[in-house]
């Protein structure tokens, strides 16, 4: 099932709860000791690495506690080394991997080259992997001794390092003899058990080869009302929560809660099934979608700073194309187009469609995203389209959308690489599963032009020429209208003050990296 980092960013609801449940008025400092926290989280894990159904940010998250990679984002988002201490290239295609000696597996395996080749070359072969798609440059893979490895591509790949960030390393040697399907890889914490749909325990593993995390026990609990997690944290029985932007206001002045907001580079769109003929919704009819006039017109329509007020409680910035400005290749010539409801119908009725039509509109089943997508059918309402809001389990959505059975959705994408081309690969270049090209292009958009940009993008090594292609790219894309840019969130976090903590920009809840101050 292709999910790649979909959705779930959107209202990422994330709880630290403190063992023991205690009241707002009842926190002392120093009277107790804390080593374990419990975390809520809105949605469950599409299991563990590497047999993860998903690449989204919420199973990323959870995996980031137990494994490793080559290369890991700090909380900067700034590469740094992990499990490789260092690397050279020794020619444009070769990079040779020193590796961290010492480093051992949960289940007291050591780390090796070996490891590092089983690993890719499990996932690269495996159509079925969501993360093949990043690795699609490697040819092969040597190992050159017990802690050295080269990684060898069919062509210079100028953000290999970005792609392996979220290659987590698994244990050949476990892979090979064991017939369970349990997590066991080198991370700060240890799966100690999962029940699907309710929690998942993990231990701090005391032979990490990094710093001893200060948590000993963590539980991730999944809790997806949002007003039940504010209610929660308000009741003193959690300790860190993302915040609902609409439950800002009740949680900034309470004493002894910290709140932190950071913006992220997510952007959220809306899609639709491109095909003139046989497409979801239409069928055999012509798919007005199809049209460039008709989705320009839905661009038109769209008051996305109404949105932003109205049911984000101010806490995003309109987007104005596939990728924020955050990432590398963001074009500053792109503005965004301004709501301009006249001219939406007088594209409607050059494209034929002065009646309107009617189409339904697929998210995912939370009381934000709902109130978000009807405010967005309001306003194509004034040009006489019909929409119908779905809202669908996360389940259901994941088996509808990214199976590309939907004619119009809502759907968000990280760019974890922090580099356009990923854009390319991933959301508009042509469908080709086979290769693993264009899996999350799930409108099935094409366009020549864009399918060899991407191409080149891909082994162009110059920075310079890199930024012009995607630039050239994405302006091609957009004036398409291939998407609807919506918005990239800003996500708030409260959590008390006896914890330290920085969220990260990737959303990913390291909870080596929480402090525990008394």
């Amino acid at each position: 099932m292709m999910i790649i980092k979909i959705i779930s960013i959107l209202f990422i609801s994330i709880f630290l709860i403190f063992s023991g449940c205690i009241t707002v008025s009842e926190i002392e400092k120093n009277d107790v000791i804390r080593d374990e926290i419990i975390i809520g989280i809105s949605y469950d894990v599409c299991g563990f690495h590497p047999w993860m159904e998903s690449y989204d940010v919420d199973t990323m998250s959870i995996n980031s506690n137990i494994f490793n990679s080559l290369i890991e984002l700090n909380n900067d988002l700034r590469l740094t080394p992990a499990l490789a201490n260092y690397w050279s290239n020794p020619n444009n295609v070769t990079w040779r991997f020193f590796l961290r000696e010492g480093v051992k597996f949960h289940n007291g395996y050591n780390f090796t080259a070996d490891d590092v080749k089983y690993t890719i070359d499990l996932i690269r072969n495996d159509l079925s992997n969501d993360l093949m798609t990043l690795l699609l440059s490697v040819k092969e893979v040597n190992v050159i001794d017990e802690y050295t490895v080269d990684i060898i591509t069919k062509y210079p790949n100028p953000i290999l390092l970005n792609n392996l960030v979220d290659i987590y390393i698994v244990s050949k040697n476990y892979q090979e003899k064991s017939i369970e399907k349990w997590p066991i890889g080198t991370g700060a914490y240890m799966l100690v058990e999962y029940v699907e749909s309710e929690y998942i325990s993990m231990e701090r593993f005391d032979d990490y080869w990094r710093e001893q995390p200060d948590v000993k026990r963590v539980l991730f609990k999944m809790i997806s009302d949002s007003e039940i997690k504010k209610n929660a944290l308000l009741d003193g029985k959690i300790d860190v929560s993302s915040i609902n932007p609409i439950y800002y206001d009740d949680v900034q002045n309470i004493s002894n809660l910290k709140l932190k907001t950071i913006s992220t580079p997510t952007v959220f769109y809306l899609g639709f099934d491109c095909r003139e003929y046989n497409s979801n919704g239409f069928g055999e009819d012509k798919n007005p979608l199809s049209d460039i006039k008709v989705r320009k017109a839905i661009y038109y329509a769209i008051n996305v700073n109404n949105i932003i007020i109205e049911e984000l409680n101010g806490f995003a910035d309109p987007a104005s194309q596939f990728v924020s400005p955050y990432i590398f290749g963001y074009n500053p010539k792109i503005k965004r187009l301004n709501q301009n409801i006249d001219y939406a119908v007088q594209l409607m009725n050059e494209s034929g469609y002065n009646n309107g039509f009617n189409i339904t509109l697929d998210c995912w089943d939370s009381n934000n995203t709902k109130k978000l997508c009807n405010n967005i059918a309001n306003q194509l309402s004034e040009i006489k389209i019909n929409v119908s809001v779905n809202p669908l389990s996360l389940d259901k959505y994941y088996s509808t959308v990214p199976s590309r059975n939907s004619s119009f959705y809502i759907i968000g994408w990280m760019a974890a690489t922090l580099d356009g081309g990923e854009i390319f690969d991933f959301l508009l270049r042509t469908v080709d599963d086979e290769n693993g090209i264009g899996v999350c292009n799930y409108g099935y958009y094409s366009n020549p032009e864009v399918d060899e940009i991407g191409r080149v993008i891909s082994y162009t090594m110059d920075p310079w020429e890199r930024q012009k292609l995607i630039h050239l790219g994405f302006k091609i894309a957009m004036d398409e209208v291939a998407l609807i840019p919506l918005y990239s969130p800003q996500m708030n976090f409260a959590f008390f003050d006896f914890l330290n903590w920085n969220p990260r920009p990737d959303l990913h809840l390291k909870i080596e990296e929480f402090e525990i101050l008394y």
